[in-house]
């Protein structure tokens, strides 16, 4: 069971284009550019109040939208779609649903450390050293439970945008089917 999960988020991940595509996304980019803004408030206040509050509603919004976007177009145009040039081996439809894919394992990751982020938010006397410890814990995990949130909703925009590209593919996919009957 393990191994056909573990299967399934590795060929994800090629289809999304690995940690290259991550380093070179122009949406995670501007989350860290909304995080460092931002800085003051997930440094100082209970930032996942926030992600807690937003993150569920995107994340059914995302599923939803993305159960719409698998019956999009007729069966021919799917199929034109999932075929692969050779060259590559991840279809263009691959490539659509792997965005989505991660669209929705961004906000699992956000709202999961969010989360946790609450259930730890409590005092606990602890000696001085093992304190300051913690304070570089949390900074790093507040930056990072941030960054993920920021980056759920600029990969919202991500998203949106393959599913954009994809109506110019139908509408040119419909013009050369009219062309082809001509």
């Amino acid at each position: 069971m393990y191994t056909g999960t573990l299967n399934i988020f590795v060929k994800y991940w090629q289809a999304y284009g690995g940690a290259k595509a991550l380093i070179k996304s122009p949406y995670l980019h501007l989350a860290f550019l909304l995080l460092l803004i931002t800085s003051h408030f997930w440094l100082t206040d209970k930032w996942w109040e926030q992600s807690i509050s937003i993150l569920p509603n995107l994340l059914g919004f995302s599923l939803g939208g993305f159960a719409m976007f698998l019956g999009f177009g007729d069966e021919k145009f799917r199929a034109i779609l999932a075929e692969s040039d050779g060259n590559n081996e991840t279809s263009p439809y691959e490539s659509l649903c792997a965005s989505f894919v991660h669209f929705i394992v961004v906000q699992f990751l956000a709202l999961t450390i969010a989360l946790i982020a609450k259930s730890l938010d409590f005092w606990m006397p602890m000696p001085e050293l093992m304190r300051q410890m913690l304070i570089w814990c949390e900074f790093f995990f507040s930056g990072l439970g941030y960054l993920l949130f920021f980056y759920s909703i600029t990969s919202m925009l991500a998203a949106t945008m393959a599913v954009f590209r994809t109506c110019f593919w139908y509408a040119k996919f419909q013009n050369s089917s009219k062309d082809s009957t001509r």
